[in-house]
């Protein structure tokens, strides 16, 4: 191998360890994206759960994001679509927000909304 192609690769490398969170290297782990297979009965209910937060309101999306105090950018001509957007790329970079997320969502609410079903749901699925 040669230079050139030994730094593209090593920037390729950079971008892959850029994009997963920020973990100590010792624990490092890569996933076999080509051996995992769907199963159809769990695309079935994320599909339903996509459509149940299509028709959370922009301003539930909103004071989501202000009650649990993420810090995320938020425009006033952003939809709903670009809140909920930019709230799944914060969590994805911010695991410990996912965690706040599990505990609060299991505390006091005697009658959840449509939201906090969602994202229990959706957060059921991520490892702690």
């Amino acid at each position: 191998m040669k230079t050139h192609a030994f730094a593209k690769a090593l920037r390729q490398l950079a971008h892959v360890l850029e994009s997963g969170p920020n973990v100590d290297i010792a624990n490092l782990q890569f996933q076999d994206q080509t051996q995992k297979t769907i199963d159809p009965k769990e695309v079935a209910l994320s599909l339903t759960t996509l459509i149940s937060l299509s028709r959370i309101s922009k301003q539930e999306w909103v004071d989501l994001i202000n009650n649990y105090k993420f810090s995320i950018n938020l425009g006033p001509r952003d939809s709903a679509r670009d809140i909920i957007g930019k709230l799944l790329r914060y969590l994805d970079k911010h695991p410990e927000a996912i965690d706040m997320l599990k505990k609060k969502a299991h505390e006091g609410n005697k009658e959840p909304t449509a939201l906090s079903r969602a994202l229990d749901v959706l957060l059921d699925g991520v490892k702690e």
